[in-house]
């Protein structure tokens, strides 16, 4: 027959109580990081639902978008010839313009410099009284000692 004093017993008692404490608080703690979790993983299926839907509308979209353009490039093929004509006459125009623009530029900076020889602007300006009139030097600052 086994004698168990009432201070060991005790002793026995409050340390199991202590275990059972700590079991219940790691499950109750366990018990709420899977309800946080559920609950991460409950939103994340939602976003992944709307994503997928989002994904399915944007391809159908664009397969329809993709029809349509095929239809259109398949459908009128003169018309395309006639906008691939119109261009290249185009871009040759802007050639023809900005060749006849570079000639004028060219044109009139030689008469320019024809008329900065004639008034006699092409070298250093010393007097220009001979063909302004009123012309007066300007005058010499004094310099103070």
């Amino acid at each position: 027959m086994w004698f168990v004093t009432a201070r060991r017993h005790n002793d026995e008692l409050a340390a199991a109580q202590n275990e059972i404490a700590a079991l219940r608080r790691r499950v109750l703690d366990t018990q709420d990081r899977h309800d946080e979790v559920a609950r991460a993983h409950n939103r994340l299926a939602k976003r992944l639902a709307e994503a997928d839907a989002a994904n399915r509308r944007l391809y159908d979209r664009n397969l329809e978008l993709g029809r349509r353009v095929s239809a259109l490039a398949e459908s009128d093929l003169e018309y395309a010839a006639h906008l691939e004509r119109r261009k290249t006459s185009l871009e040759k125009a802007g050639h023809r313009i900005l060749a006849a623009w570079r000639r004028e530029q060219k044109r009139a900076d030689h008469l320019q410099q024809r008329l900065d020889d004639a008034v006699g602007l092409s070298t250093t300006i010393v007097d220009s009284g001979r063909w302004q009139p009123g012309y007066k030097p300007a005058p010499t600052p004094e310099v103070a000692p």
